[in-house]
């Protein structure tokens, strides 16, 4: 909660100290250069980018003093005396919510049963050694080692640097561009003597409304819609002589002079739209006026989770429900409830939450749909039902082009898909190629993108909007294609179901690929004629030990050795094998029902004929183990999901 208050100060003797600032009067300047009013200036929030209007700098200062009704926090700023302790950060140190009274540790106390006697007792209770104490860096996790209240008092040795609030640090810290005091007091441009050009500027005027030099005024506001206001109690009596003052009325029509405080509520079923407290400033207008807005629950229903709502004993709608909606939660088809202890059936509580909280549906992988009876034929036709996480990446040079297949990869999230790094990598320039040139398909059987056979209700249709993928290890055919693995994001996101199912990643790498292994993989590969198929195919093939796949894997025209430390081999060498335009598919192998990605289809062995390369089926295949890139690919998971950034390879 922001709370203003009066701040009672000389405006001439400011003047005389400070002299104008660029911001102009009745402003305040930030060490970045924005202005805020003055009114902001230590009240207990960042009123500035660069939070330099909350500092012990500014709020020590001898101009800025509280009111008796008031608290002042650690650094010097001044709150409402009532909201200490009240569970809410008022202070921006947070000093006002560790007292003493508030924690329920003694301020007496110098060790507690949990901390020894060589170490200092945070007021959360937690324990810091003693030498860590006011050495300018905030070992407590609340700060309170850090903090005017116990560092005002102790002696700094000649060598150091005293900060604001008290803080001992090296003196040659000082001013050397990096703050080294809690409240960067060490690089207090005044001190450091920064410039930022040919001309300097100004310290900012710390001032606040001051009732006796304003002959402006406010006329009290309309009472809000849904909602009530009165006038903040230390205006309705004196509350310095004692007397127990309370919030009171005001009528309509009376002037309040600047500074003045009101307190806002609402009626049962609405809250404030803002938490702030509205004041008469110095130009007679009113700041911070908030509104009474109706409590609503965010809507539960999504993608991956289905609602229905009642209220009063019937059904109502679910999207944008008022206190005392039920809701009864369910995952739809293609995801699972996560196993947590959240609830199923839920109350809107009457502050505009869900209690208790909510499931989350989160995908469900590996999972083939409850019909299909698995077959292992190789090369034969493939059910798409048998390769529900299957997609295939096409390239076109624009939106209008017509879109050429390129390979195949596999759904792992509703957003992400897995291929091989060099089908999205252009070998000539050395670069990944731009993603806005690939288009991903799912649920087809039928190799052209625009296929007249392909079903409506199973294909769908995504762009490609980030490709993810090593950039600084993966040097294409330079490098034999070691870290041959790319992530591709996708828009919009994919609809899951108990048709299109992300394939599961062994993220414990418990499936430990040993001889007589048979893994499935799916493609629109080359055949033998040397063309692609127009129908997707699938092969089941064996996992090859590692020696042999090393003497497999030599290029018999070269003598390049293709295996990597990341690679596997399976297949046969009877002409039944992976081909180009597999590439990028996934291989996957069964455990306990449900289906894992363990290789990636990276690179085949050609062989030439009459002048013409076509796939060499009498060779194995080698793959991408993806159990070699899993920290990577689960880092990419969870900034999705966190819609965070991650690093962009250069360009």
């Amino acid at each position: 909660m922001k709370n203003t208050i009066i701040i009672i100060l000389t405006i001439i003797f400011s003047l005389m100290k400070h002299g104008y600032t660029q911001c102009g009067i009745e402003t305040f300047q930030c060490k970045n250069g924005d202005c805020i009013k003055s009114e902001l200036l230590c009240d207990g929030q960042a009123d500035c980018k660069d939070s330099s209007d909350e500092t012990v700098v500014e709020c020590t200062k001898a101009e800025i003093i509280c009111p008796n009704y008031a608290f002042r926090c650690s650094y010097g700023a001044c709150v409402d005396g009532d909201v200490t302790c009240n569970g809410i950060q008022d202070c921006i140190d947070n000093s006002d919510e560790t007292l003493s009274r508030c924690t329920g540790i003694s301020s007496n106390m110098s060790s507690s049963a949990s901390c020894r006697k060589d170490q200092f007792t945070c007021a959360n209770g937690h324990c810091i050694d003693k030498s860590s104490l006011c050495d300018g860096k905030a070992d407590c996790a609340d700060n309170s080692d850090e903090t005017y209240m116990q560092c005002g008092s102790i002696i700094c040795p000649n060598f150091s640097f005293r900060c604001a609030y008290g803080a001992c640090i090296d003196g040659d810290l000082k001013c050397n561009g990096v703050e080294n005091c809690a409240d960067g007091s060490d690089e207090d441009p005044v001190k450091c003597k920064y410039t930022t050009g040919t001309t300097s500027t100004p310290p900012p005027i710390t001032q606040r409304p001051i009732p006796p030099i304003s002959s402006k005024f406010c006329i009290v506001p309309p009472k809000p819609e849904n909602g009530y206001w009165k006038l903040h109690k230390s205006y309705c009596c004196d509350m310095q002589a004692g007397q127990v003052c309370n919030d009171c009325d005001v009528a309509q029509g009376t002037r309040l002079e600047p500074g003045q405080e009101l307190i806002y509520k609402c009626n049962p079923g609405y809250k404030l739209s803002k938490d702030t407290r509205p004041f008469c400033s110095l130009q007679g207008k009113w700041v911070n006026i908030p509104e009474c807005k109706e409590i609503r629950c965010k809507g539960l229903e999504s993608a991956s989770t289905g609602v229905s709502c009642r209220r009063n004993g019937g059904y109502t709608p679910c999207s944008n429900p008022v206190p005392g909606t039920e809701a009864i939660l369910f995952c739809r088809n293609g995801y699972k409830e996560q196993t947590n202890f959240a609830s199923s059936r839920v109350t809107c509580n009457k502050n505009g939450e869900w209690s208790p909280n909510p499931i989350q549906c989160i995908p469900a992988c590996g999972v083939l749909p409850v019909q299909y009876t698995p077959t292992i034929v190789n090369g034969a036709p493939a059910n798409i039902s048998e390769f529900p996480w299957h997609a295939t990446l096409y390239r076109a040079e624009n939106s209008f082009a017509p879109k050429r297949f390129i390979c195949g990869a596999t759904i792992i999230h509703e957003r992400l898909l897995i291929t091989a790094a060099h089908c999205v990598y252009d070998e000539v320039a050395q670069k990944l190629d731009d993603a806005s040139k690939f288009y991903i398909v799912t649920g087809n059987i039928f190799q052209d993108y625009d296929s007249p056979l392909h079903n409506n209700i199973t294909v769908k249709k995504a762009k490609v909007k980030h490709i993810y993928y090593h950039c600084d290890r993966y040097r294409g055919l330079s490098g034999n294609y070691e870290n041959d693995i790319a992530i591709l994001e996708v828009t919009p996101s994919l609809t899951l179901s108990n048709r299109l199912v992300p394939v599961c990643l062994d993220s414990k790498d418990e499936i430990k690929l040993e001889n007589g292994m048979y893994g499935k993989v799916a493609g629109f590969g080359k055949t033998a004629s040397g063309e692609f198929s127009a129908m997707l195919q699938q092969i089941t093939v064996p996992y090859v030990s590692y020696s042999m796949c090393k003497h497999s894997s030599i290029v018999p025209e070269t003598g390049q050795v293709l295996i990597t430390n990341d690679k596997f081999c399976a297949g046969y060498v009877n002409g039944s094998s992976v081909c180009n335009g597999d590439s990028g598919g996934g291989l996957i192998f069964s455990s306990n029902t449900l289906w894992y990605l363990k290789g990636i289809v990276s690179v085949t062995i050609s062989k030439t004929t009459g002048g013409s390369t076509t796939c060499n089926s009498d060779t194995y295949s080698l793959y991408t183990q993806v159990s070699n890139h899993l920290l990577w690919i689960q880092d990419i998971i969870l900034s999705i999901d966190q819609q965070s950034l991650l690093p962009v390879c250069p360009t």
